[in-house]
């Protein structure tokens, strides 16, 4: 009897072919955890999660990471790496830290529920430090002083992060729920006026359409930056 070696498996076969396995490395970890929150969120990240999309087990990531902490570190640190920060400029200094802050913003917003990751953490991977480091070096050449200059850098990325994962939250919630603002707006137009007189006046103002959301963003940059101008020492 003569086998032949190059035929196909028969369809009632258990020997089938597998895709090769990508090697597990932290690179590969982030990537995969990345892919994960992209598609489901960070709700749907967990360690049996990501092994199923890396294709291991479970087990076998405790070699490279800790947990799940600890990926979602490496996840925002390769987001960070993202992100440019030009050399400082005394003279443009609020402009350059608006234009990273607007990048960083960006930058969480295309990862769904991701900047969450960050609101009770502090991040201090390889990419973060370097982007507060030269965060941090544009804060002095525009002439803010040490410490305001050390609340800055911590103010400013607070903010920004908490605006992109309430815009994240928002978004999910307009997805289940699209007459959310609907319903909003008309129980402050039924609010007595002689008892609030100034938020019935202001309704439009307190709910302006979703195009109003970049610029709300930029008022509250806007107000950060002239607040911490006012506190530079004079050059």
């Amino acid at each position: 009897m003569v086998f032949m070696s190059n035929l196909p498996e028969p369809p009632w076969s258990s020997r089938k072919e597998k895709a090769p396995r990508v090697p597990i490395t932290r690179e590969a970890i982030a990537s995969a955890a990345l892919r994960v929150i992209d598609a489901e969120g960070l709700d749907g990240l967990s360690m049996r999660r990501l092994a199923e999309e890396l294709g291991c087990q479970a087990s076998a990531l405790y070699t490279h990471v800790s947990g799940k902490e600890e990926v979602l570190q490496l996840v925002i640190d390769r987001v960070a790496g993202e992100i440019e920060v030009p050399d400082p400029d005394p003279e443009r200094w609020q402009e350059q830290v608006k234009d990273v802050m607007r990048s960083t913003h960006r930058a969480f917003l295309a990862h769904r529920d991701l900047a969450g990751a960050s609101v009770a953490s502090i991040p201090t991977g390889p990419n973060i430090v370097l982007l507060v480091d030269r965060l941090l070096a544009i804060f002095r050449a525009g002439g803010l002083p040490p410490q305001v200059a050390g609340y800055a850098a911590d103010l400013l990325p607070q903010f920004v992060t908490t605006s992109a994962y309430e815009f994240s939250l928002f978004a999910e919630r307009m997805e289940r729920e699209p007459e959310y603002f609907d319903r909003l707006d008309a129980y402050y137009r039924e609010l007595p006026a002689d008892r609030f007189p100034v938020l019935a006046s202001m309704v439009n103002e307190l709910l302006a359409p979703d195009e109003a959301e970049d610029a709300r963003f930029e008022f509250g940059l806007d107000v950060i930056l002239r607040g911490l101008a006012a506190l530079a020492e004079k050059r």
